[in-house]
């Protein structure tokens, strides 16, 4: 190498040690909530080019046609399994509700969607884990009580040999097969066979009885029919002012037919979520999500999920404990079911609203963020509750004139 060659490439070396030193000291400058709000941001960064490179591939391209098969039998797993996804979903959350725990977003007040609030890579809608929070308590438990009755009770034991055999003579072909055979029942059996091989027998029978055998004039008359028929549809809807307005009507009725699902579903979101507020109201109370800093949350979560645990080990150490003892349990079967229910219900509820209670009660002010604005609230609520008694006790006298009068 030449010492032009030489100096170019200990340039090149120092220019990257150099790049290295500022990328360290911004990082070293920053808080460990922005770190950890930048290394989000790279993973979804990289989540969505992934997707888009994948989206950017023919629709007949190998990786494209097994994303699909995967996203199907994923929706499927879902639906089947949507109670036990909700639970790790919860969990999941759970988890970075407790770990974004740095002095700058302990002291804020807490993220919601419907405030508009923008949320940051890598945390959640706060307000709205805190409102479903005892109902996942209740559903961890009550799906955990099942499973516990599944394990412990002798009527699960084929089911599991079932499980323990699959896997102990596990074979990749028995695999392949009943994959062939899932999607044989889904598209061949149900689809196929079921659906389209029904529809067009239907259409073959129509035909039949309209267009077979002797008869001329049955057919004839038919299509005759069926062709002025068409014409002076035609002519209504072009010439007639109500046309379109009709025409609005109809579409109108077969959108509200084929989205009937999506609006059922609406309906039990929204009674899922006036259910959610009316128990988080309970546990917490409408002005301290509103006024109070995520660090007075914060501890209320810890601190049920630290009972939770103990709960758990307790129980698990005491039958451990007999077990070693030789010492039998009354209804050993039906410990951990019942145990599960009480961390649903009594921790899940119960010992939210009570710590939510007893913190906010010890500590005055100390978390609210701005006392003269929760002092307001306070007072507004007092005045609406004390305008709504008046309503009430004027509509009771009016009711009461009447049946005098």
């Amino acid at each position: 190498m030449t010492n032009d060659e030489t100096e170019k490439e200990e340039t090149k070396v120092k220019a990257k040690k150099e790049q290295k030193e500022e990328k360290n000291k911004d990082t070293e400058e920053l808080t460990g909530a922005q770190k950890r709000t930048k290394r989000q941001q790279g993973r979804a960064q990289k989540r969505r080019e992934r997707k888009e490179k994948i989206k950017e591939k023919k629709f007949y391209h190998p990786l494209r046609i097994l994303r699909g098969i995967g996203l199907f039998f994923w929706i499927i797993i879902k639906i089947i399994m949507f109670p036990y996804i909700y639970a790790y979903w919860k969990i999941r959350d759970t988890f970075k509700f407790l770990s974004r725990n740095d002095k700058e977003d302990l002291d804020r007040t807490l993220f919601e969607i419907e405030d508009g609030d923008t949320i940051p890579e890598g945390y959640i809608n706060e307000v709205g884990f805190l409102r479903s929070l005892p109902m996942f308590y209740f559903i961890a438990g009550t799906l955990g009580a099942v499973i516990a009755i599944f394990i412990s009770f002798d009527f699960m034991d084929e089911v599991w040999l079932s499980f323990r055999n699959f896997f102990v003579n596990f074979e990749w072909s028995i695999a392949w097969a009943l994959f062939v055979a899932i999607l044989n029942a889904i598209f061949v059996t149900v689809i196929w066979e079921f659906i389209l091989v029904n529809i067009g027998k239907g259409i073959a029978a129509a035909f039949t009885f309209f267009f077979s055998g002797d008869s001329f004039w049955v057919p004839l008359v038919i299509l005759i029919v069926l062709g002025v028929g068409i014409v002076i549809l035609a002519v209504i809807f072009s010439e007639v002012d109500f046309a379109g307005k009709f025409m609005k009507k109809v579409k109108a009725f077969f959108i509200s037919i084929f989205t009937f699902p999506k609006i059922v579903w609406g309906w039990m979101k929204n009674v899922y979520h006036t259910f959610q507020k009316g128990i988080s109201k309970f546990t917490f109370g409408n002005d301290k999500l509103i006024h109070y800093q995520k660090r007075f949350f914060y501890r209320v979560v810890l601190y049920s999920t630290i009972v939770t645990f103990w709960i758990i080990a307790t129980v698990i150490t005491l039958v451990i404990a007999n077990a070693i003892d030789g010492n039998e349990i009354v209804n050993e079967a039906l410990v951990y079911p019942i145990v599960l229910l009480i961390i649903g219900f009594a921790n899940g509820i119960l010992l939210l609203a009570f710590l939510s209670w007893l913190i906010g009660l010890i500590s005055g002010e100390k978390y609210i963020v701005n006392p003269k604005e929760h002092k307001k609230y306070l007072e507004e609520r007092s005045k609406e509750k004390e305008e709504k008694r008046f309503a009430k006790a004027e509509k009771r006298k009016e009711r009461i004139s009447k049946k005098s009068g």
